[in-house]
């Protein structure tokens, strides 16, 4: 049997899209299935739990976007395989995999498949699967919560951008990686990523691979003020590593500390953690790959761009 954990987000009309299309793609499968839908924050975990204390369940499948796949992932009994089915408006840690938001290739995928060990990252009881980390991202997604009661969600993000910029902060980290030195800086961003893609295809890591038992650990450094238009383009386009002020350690553990406290987000869920250690976890949970290998980041931002020129 498999059960099937989907988002019940009334406003996502992709999630409720994907959610009517799949009951019928599994019906005329002739699969055995039972549909859990999550009603609130937090609800995706309790179903998953109870999910797999059933004696006839064989997998999991997650039907949503980041935020549904953290919460199943943080009710998963790792001895149970997961499958992915992406409905979100971001989808990042699915385009990491390679999986896209066709349901016929998602499907093909799991049923009658064997599934392959995935790797995810760990802080306390906490799990995610794409990223932990903190700074720029946390002062806007706190700043664009405050003023979305006043503008629509797209104006939100850019009021918030721009006032974001305008009082932009460079919090004080220590960390070590591994069992190295402690190390004390400022810094603008950072990020313990599994996957490659963040905040909706913004590349944080163009060669991290969940499947290869590291953590690709990113600091982006202090920089002046003036900077941080011109950078935050070359972010957006892949090219903020090729840049002074990144450096990138790939380990097993970082431990760090945030002077000012900033709270963390895991995979879009914003928590109050201090201090952390993130470790991976290798070889311990499975799930149902893709038939078709993921596009490496620089490919797929030319690619939207040509399209962009195209129309």
């Amino acid at each position: 049997m498999y059960y099937v954990v989907a988002s019940g987000k009334k406003k996502s009309k992709i999630g409720v899209h994907s959610f009517l299309q799949l009951e019928q793609k599994l019906k005329e499968r002739n699969v055995e299935y039972k549909l859990l839908v999550s009603e609130y924050p937090g609800h995706a975990i309790e179903l998953t739990e109870k999910a797999c204390e059933q004696n006839d369940c064989e997998a999991i499948i997650a039907l949503g976007g980041d935020g549904t796949f953290y919460e199943v992932l943080n009710g998963m009994d790792t001895r149970i395989p997961i499958g992915f089915i992406p409905a979100g408006t971001g989808n990042d840690f699915a385009r990491t995999l390679g999986i896209g938001v066709d349901i016929d290739e998602c499907l093909d995928n799991i049923i009658g498949k064997d599934p392959v060990y995935l790797d995810y990252l760990k802080v306390g009881n906490y799990r995610a699967f794409n990223l932990i980390g903190t700074g720029f991202d946390i002062q806007l997604l706190k700043r664009e919560e405050k003023i979305r009661k006043k503008y629509s969600d797209k104006n939100s993000y850019h009021v918030a951008l721009f006032q974001t910029i305008l009082k932009l902060k460079f919090n004080t980290i220590k960390f070590k990686v591994d069992d190295g030195e402690e190390i004390e800086q400022k810094f603008f961003m950072i990020d313990c990523c599994n996957g490659r893609w963040g905040g909706g295809m913004m590349p944080l890591c163009i060669d991290a691979d969940p499947h290869d038992g590291f953590i690709d650990f990113v600091v982006i450094n202090k920089f002046s003020r003036l900077k941080i238009l011109p950078l935050l383009l070359k972010f957006s386009k892949g090219k903020l590593y090729k840049t002074k002020y990144v450096k990138r350690y790939r380990c097993k553990k970082v431990e760090f500390s945030i002077k000012e406290n900033l709270e963390v987000n895991l995979d879009g869920e914003i928590l109050d953690i201090h201090p952390l250690k993130v470790e991976i976890v290798h070889n311990e949970l499975k799930y149902f790959k893709s038939s078709k290998d993921p596009v490496y980041p620089l490919v797929l931002l030319n690619n939207r761009k040509m399209k962009k020129n195209a129309v």
